[in-house]
C-alpha cells in the first residue's frame, strides 16, 4: 500500500513537473523583442502610465501617451525625449469613444501601425458606500472599463489585419477582491477583468494575446489625484498612508517591469507584488478569510459626514496625518511621477 502511495505520489509530481516546463516552454516561444514596436499608452502623462513610457522607450519602442491633460502630456514628452524616445502625444477622454478613435488614427499617422497597446488610464474614487453616487459608478464604468473596450477597438483592424499585437490592461487586486470604501473603482476593476481576459480568449486565434494585470498598491504618487468623499481628510489620510507603506504596496518601477515582462511574453493574467507584498499571496490562498478581514476593516474606517456626496481631490484633503513622515516614500512618488500638479486625475 504504501509503495502504491509513493508511486501515485512520484507520478503526480512527474505529470506537475512535465506542466511547469510545457508552461514555460509555451512563454518561451510567445517572447518578442520589443525594440522597434510602436505603443500606445493611456493615461501615460503620469503615475504608471509615466514609469512605463520610460521602460519602454528605454527599450526602444516609439510611444503614442493619451491623457486628458496639455500640461500633463507636454511635461512627460520633454522628459521621455530627453531620454531618447521617440514620442507624440494626443489630448484623449478615453470615456469618449470618437476621441479614441480620432487619437488611435492620428498616433497610427504620426509612428506607424500600433504593436502595443497599455490601457492604463483610470479614475479613483474613495469613500463610504452613503457618499457614493449612480453617477460615480458610471464614470468609473465609463473610464476603468469602457475605456479599455474603447481603445482595443480602435486598434484591433490593424492589428488584425497584420495577425499581431499584444494588448495589455491595468486592471487591480481590487478587481480581484473588492476593498471597502472603493466600490466604484472596485465593480469597475471586475468588470475589467471579465473584460481583458474574455478578449484573450477570443482573439488569440488573430494572433493577438491579451495580458490582465493585476497590481496591489503602487506607490506612483496617484493619490492626491484620486477623489475623496464623506471625511475627506481621514479617507485621504487612510489611503495615502496605506499607498506609502512597503509592505502594503510596490514601487511602481517594479510594478511596470513586471509588467512590459508579462507583455513581452504574452502572459494571460498576472498578479503583480512586491518582495514584501504577503498580502496578496494570503489573499489568492484564502479568499472567504480575505472578505472577512475587509469587513471587520470595514468597521475601522470613517463612517459617513465630512462633505458627504461632494468629492474632493486629494490635494485638497491633506491633514496632519498626510502628508506626514508616514507618506513619504508616496510622497517622492508624486514628484517622481508627474502627480504633482493640481488637475483632473487619470491614471491609476
Amino acid at each position: 500500500m504504501h509503495r502504491l502511495a509513493r508511486s501515485a505520489l512520484a507520478a503526480a509530481g512527474l505529470g506537475a513537473a512535465t506542466v511547469v516546463a510545457m508552461q514555460a516552454m509555451v512563454r518561451r516561444s510567445r517572447r518578442i523583442e520589443l525594440a522597434g514596436k510602436t505603443a500606445i499608452i493611456t493615461g501615460g502623462s503620469r503615475g504608471l502610465g509615466l514609469v512605463l513610457a520610460r521602460e519602454l522607450v528605454d527599450a526602444g519602442v516609439r510611444v503614442a501617451l493619451l491623457a486628458r491633460t496639455d500640461a500633463d502630456l507636454l511635461s512627460a514628452e520633454s522628459e521621455l525625449r530627453q531620454r531618447g524616445g521617440v514620442v507624440e502625444t494626443f489630448i484623449c477622454d478615453v470615456s469618449d469613444r470618437a476621441q479614441v478613435e480620432a487619437a488611435v488614427r492620428q498616433a497610427e499617422a504620426a509612428l506607424g501601425p500600433i504593436d502595443l497597446l497599455f490601457n492604463v488610464a483610470g479614475i479613483i474614487e474613495v469613500g463610504p458606500l452613503d457618499a457614493m453616487t449612480e453617477e460615480d459608478f458610471r464614470k468609473s464604468m465609463d473610464v476603468n472599463c469602457w475605456g479599455i473596450l474603447h481603445t482595443t477597438r480602435a486598434v484591433l483592424p490593424g492589428m488584425r489585419k497584420r495577425r499581431f499585437g499584444r494588448i495589455v490592461n491595468i486592471a487591480s487586486m481590487g478587481g480581484k477582491r473588492a476593498v471597502p470604501h472603493m466600490l466604484p473603482y472596485a465593480a469597475s476593476k471586475f468588470a475589467a477583468v471579465g473584460l481583458s481576459n474574455g478578449l484573450r480568449a477570443e482573439l488569440a486565434k488573430d494572433g493577438i494575446l491579451v495580458s490582465t494585470i493585476c497590481p496591489s498598491l503602487m506607490r506612483t504618487g496617484s493619490p492626491r489625484n484620486a477623489t475623496f468623499k464623506g471625511q475627506h481628510r481621514k479617507e485621504y489620510a487612510w489611503f495615502s498612508i496605506g499607498d506609502s507603506l512597503p509592505i502594503a504596496s510596490m514601487d511602481a518601477r517594479t510594478a511596470a517591469r513586471q509588467t512590459i515582462d508579462a507583455c513581452r511574453h504574452g502572459d494571460g493574467e498576472v498578479l503583480l507584488r512586491g518582495p514584501l507584498n504577503v498580502g496578496v499571496t494570503l489573499q489568492s490562498l484564502f479568499p472567504s478569510l480575505t472578505r472577512e478581514s475587509l469587513a471587520l476593516v470595514n468597521r475601522f474606517l470613517p463612517e459617513m459626514g465630512g462633505i458627504g456626496k461632494e468629492s474632493a481631490y486629494g490635494y485638497e484633503s491633506f491633514s496632519e496625518w498626510s502628508p506626514s513622515f508616514l507618506t513619504q516614500l508616496t510622497e517622492a512618488a508624486a514628484k517622481r511621477n508627474n502627480e504633482l500638479r493640481p488637475r483632473p486625475a487619470d491614471a491609476t
